[in-house]
């Protein structure tokens, strides 16, 4: 009597396999010539027990880990050399079952030069197929299944082969980064540990060490500059191509007239809409002293407030525009006495 042939034509080696029969599926992709095929870190076989390995240490269920097992089974955009055809993919779904093979072809299909940036983007992601160039939008547990696969896969390459670490390391890392909320909790620290050397340093941080000139929109020129030399004792500047300021110590107020501002200026240019705070070393008798001499109204003060370096008094005035002008004295340091 002849032996039942199990090995039918168009069936894996030993029959029908759970996505979890592991020694079945590694037989067919030995069968298949992924123990011969070199790849970094070994064979081609290597490589994929490997990710299923990883896949496993990152809480995946069977289908999961069975792609990841076989997801170079059809060739990838990044590894052209496939185990089986297209047109065999029902073959692969009687030994790892439909789930499984299904993210084998989502994962073997991806034009990653399209669709590994639209990951880094918005959601959702839509994808392109290499095979066919048709684009469709997976469901969001596939694009997770996918990008797990991703990392697992790209991770495990680039920990053996330096060559390949430090020329894609850099753009996997901003990949990773930027998709992170697709990927598991342990799938994004992997990322985050093996990838991290390749983040971009971060921009150096802005540190303010003054104020060097500031801008107020006025209607007449020639009486503010009179108000600010004749009250405040400042000295009109006239610079570029006729513009106008006034200097005070080591800044200066440049002056823009209503409806002639320069260009860029401040969405709302408007006459009287600034709150100024000038500090003196002059007391604060003398400021009212000169201020009761120019007929310059206070509108209030003097009164204590605090300043960007401690507590100060100020006398509070107006501007021929109607801007509030504080000017304050900081408090001279109580003596010691001994």
């Amino acid at each position: 009597m002849a032996p039942i042939d199990d090995a039918r034509a168009g069936s894996p080696p030993g029959g029908r396999a759970s996505a979890g029969d592991r020694p079945a599926v590694e037989e067919f992709l030995r069968s298949r010539g992924a123990g011969e095929i070199p790849h970094p870190g070994g064979t081609l076989l290597d490589h994929l027990i490997r990710v299923a390995r990883r896949l496993a240490d990152w809480g995946a269920d069977p289908d999961l880990r069975a792609a990841g097992l076989c997801h170079a089974v059809y060739g990838t955009d990044g590894f052209d050399r496939a185990l089986a055809d297209l047109t065999e993919r029902a073959l692969l779904a009687e030994l790892i079952g439909e789930r499984a093979e299904a993210l084998v072809h989502l994962y073997a299909c991806c034009d990653r030069g399209v669709v590994h940036p639209r990951l880094a983007g918005g959601r959702p992601v839509v994808f392109r197929d290499r095979f066919t160039g048709r684009e469709h939008t997976p469901p969001e547990p596939d694009l997770r299944a996918f990008l797990e696969i991703t990392a697992a896969n790209e991770l495990d390459v680039l920990a053996h082969d330096p060559e390949l670490a430090d020329h894609y390391g850099p753009a996997l890392q901003q990949l990773f980064d930027r998709s992170g909320d697709l990927l598991s909790v342990a799938a994004r620290e992997a990322c985050e540990q093996q990838l991290g050397r390749y983040a971009p340093d971060p921009a150096p941080g802005i540190r303010i060490t003054g104020l060097d000139h500031l801008v107020l929109t006025v209607r007449d020129l020639d009486r503010t500059v009179d108000f600010y030399e004749r009250v405040l004792g400042m000295d009109p500047v006239t610079f570029g191509e006729g513009r106008r300021a006034l200097a005070f110590g080591a800044s200066k107020i440049n002056l823009h007239r209503v409806d002639h501002e320069l260009r860029p200026h401040a969405e709302r240019p408007t006459a009287g809409s600034a709150d100024l705070c000038l500090i003196t070393d002059t007391p604060q008798e003398a400021v009212l002293a000169r201020l009761a001499a120019v007929g310059v109204p206070v509108e209030e003060g003097p009164v204590r407030r605090t300043g960007a370096r401690g507590p100060i008094t100020s006398t509070y005035l107006r501007d021929p525009d109607g801007n509030l002008i504080e000017i304050s004295t900081y408090d001279r340091p109580a003596p010691t006495g001994g």
